[in-house]
């Protein structure tokens, strides 16, 4: 069986048909290939084109999206340099090469290329947006808000624009103007489940449940194998107390993205309220092969394991909590009720202790309740 850039190199060598161009015929055919996502074929017909035709600036910028779609930035970014000394005015060329600089971590070559396709191009919104986003990966807010409303000046249905401004404005503490804008996103683009997913979380952050659960929903029905909106709609659901539709939620969170951390937490919390224990225990145990011990989830997994009557393990993870997090009062309660109980059931023999009798809580209580959590994703 011929691999997939044996089947490419054969089809650069077929006859061409009457009257046919043999660069067109080439750039057809890579066309065809990157439709079909097979970017490595397309690669295999560039190289080809450029062998014959060393001068051909779209050659090469094809090239390059070729090797960013594989993601070998190196020879991707060469192809754009390539390009750009070939044809400096090219603003396509000196776009992507920003666009590769960014993805590198080259923030200030991508800042400086951008730039130069603005001045080439400046009715073009897309490098307006790009300094958005290098601005924003540096942390420099107020810079990435300029740029992304250059962009939605160029282009005011750039729903991705709208969803980005509204990312930083939230940043930069104004919420408000930060909800405007991630609901024009939406009225751009509302089949997008990450709009959806973005307001959603803006709403959840505020304590704004019910709107929250309600654009979840939406993500949902957008994109019904995605983890994020499973997650943030059962953490919502969990922080109004409906833990069953929580529990199917977080399952299914679970399910398409394994490795979360945050989604194996969230379902152990719904498991324990559900009194579920052993499953709980289960889901924070993988929680600290995930992401280590933190403070949070040593104090879960001691509630459960208490609830269990495991009060051994329960009082070394209370303990671990407490250490790390000295000032976590519901840590220092429930560590207290274990040691009362280890008291009572005889194992300690200490003289004079004075019994504390409180009773475990397993999440539904003032000591055990946790913030709703709720997450972005990128635009």
């Amino acid at each position: 069986m011929r691999t997939r850039t044996k089947d490419a190199a054969a089809d650069v060598r077929r006859p061409l048909s009457p009257g046919e161009d043999e660069a067109q015929a080439l750039l057809g055919l890579t066309a065809e290939y990157m439709g079909a996502g097979r970017y490595a074929d397309g690669v295999v017909v560039l190289q080809q084109l450029l062998a014959r035709r060393p001068n051909d600036v779209g050659a090469m910028l094809a090239c390059g999206i070729c090797y960013r779609k594989l993601g070998l930035l190196d020879p991707a970014a060469h192809e754009f340099e390539r390009a750009a000394r070939t044809d400096p005015l090219s603003a396509a060329a000196r776009y992507n090469l920003g666009r590769v600089y960014d993805l590198m971590g080259r923030l200030d070559d991508a800042v400086r290329e951008h730039l130069a396709a603005i001045e080439i191009a400046p009715e073009d919104p897309e490098p307006y947006y790009r300094l958005g986003v290098a601005f924003a990966r540096r942390n420099e807010y107020e810079e990435s808000e300029k740029w992304y409303r250059r962009a939605i000046e160029a282009d005011p249905a750039c729903a991705k624009a709208h969803t980005n401004l509204g990312y930083v404005l939230d940043r930069i503490g104004r919420p408000a103007e930060a909800i405007v804008e991630f609901k024009r996103a939406i009225e751009i683009d509302p089949d997008n489940a990450v709009r959806h997913l973005n307001l959603g979380a803006m709403y959840g952050e505020r304590g704004m449940l019910r709107d929250a659960i309600a654009e979840f929903r939406k993500a949902v029905e957008l994109d019904r194998t995605s983890a994020e909106a499973h997650f943030n709609l059962g953490a919502a659901l969990l922080g109004t107390g409906d833990v069953d539709d929580a529990l199917r939620e977080l399952e299914l969170a679970v399910k398409f993205s394994a490795d979360s951390a945050e989604a194996h937490f969230q379902l152990g919390v719904a498991l324990s309220r559900k009194a579920l224990f052993g499953r709980a225990v289960a889901e924070f145990q993988r929680v600290i092969v995930l992401a280590g011990e933190t403070p949070e989830v040593c104090r879960h997994l001691g509630i459960a394991l208490a609830a269990l009557g495991r009060l051994d393990d329960a009082e070394r993870f209370l303990r671990t909590a407490v250490r790390a997090e000295p000032e976590d009062h519901a840590a220092h309660y429930q560590l207290a009720v274990v040691v009362d109980e280890v008291i009572a059931s005889g194992r300690w023999k200490i003289e004079g202790t004075r019994q504390h009798h409180g009773h475990l809580s397993t999440g539904d209580g003032p000591m055990g309740a946790e913030p709703v959590v709720c997450r972005r994703v990128a635009a």
